[in-house]
This record gives C-alpha cells, structure tokens and sequence, in this order.
C-alpha cells in the first residue's frame, strides 16, 4: 500500500510589510511565483499590532491569482476605494479585538490553483496599524 506524507517547508521572510497601514488600505504583496510544482497547498500566518481598535476590528487577506505571471485577477490593490473588493479571492480574516498583537494561519486550499499570486491585505481595524507582517510556508506531498 502506498504512503502519502506531507511536509511544511520553512517560513518565508515577510511577504508583506504592512508598516504603519492606515484603516481601511489595502496594500498588496509583489507577484508571487509558487513554482512549475505548485505546492498541495500554501498556509500563510498574519500578524498585526494594533492599539485600541473600533469599527470592524479585523484585518482582512486576500489574493489576485494568475496563470502567466503577468495578468492577476482583478480587485483594489492600495488606496480605500473597496468597489471591486468582491473581484478578489478571499483567504482569511484576522479578528483584532483588543490591543496587542495578533496572529493566525490560513490555507490557500480552496482557492482555483494558479502558480502565480499576489497577496491584498486590508486594514478593517478602524486604526492605524502598529506593524504587520503577511508569512508563508509551502506544504508538499510524498509517496512510497
């Protein structure tokens, strides 16, 4: 009988420097290229320091997929401007319900597969953030 393991790869450095990201601003990570072996999946871990945070309270990932490299998915990429916002692909959400710092994992799983991304974060804190940073980590499989 064959056996299928997986295995994660190391954190990536930061994908996304979110800095001192105003409420309610998208910024967007450069162009992504997973590779020609395109992981199973990709779990990328959020992390935000916030203080005092009103409004919706939460930090909010998102990515524009491409099958060249050159033509992503459409959707807003900086700016407040949230009209096209339903053009993105939802990956995640990050509550921030109170001051400090906060952090979770999310999957690209679920998403149509395409090797390349950019990752569109936005800010729902109703506050400047403190600092932010979007990490990736690759998941590969085996067989024996």
């Amino acid at each position: 009988m064959t056996t299928f393991t997986q295995s994660q790869g190391a954190k990536s450095g930061a994908l996304v420097t979110m800095g001192a990201l105003a409420s309610d601003t998208y910024i967007a990570s450069a162009a992504i290229d997973l590779g020609a072996n395109i992981p199973l999946d990709s779990t990328f871990e959020v992390v935000a320091t916030v203080t005092s945070p009103v409004s919706d309270k939460q930090v909010i990932l998102f990515a524009q997929l491409s099958l060249d490299g050159t033509d992503f998915t459409t959707g807003p990429t900086s700016g407040s401007s949230a009209t096209d916002e339903a053009d993105l692909h939802w990956i995640g959400t990050l509550p921030c319900n109170s001051t400090g710092t906060h952090r979770k994992l999310f999957s690209l799983s679920g998403l149509p597969v395409a090797q390349h991304i950019k990752l569109v974060v936005r800010n729902r804190t109703g506050v400047t953030l403190t600092s932010g940073f979007v990490y990736r980590a690759d998941i590969t499989g085996a067989s024996a």
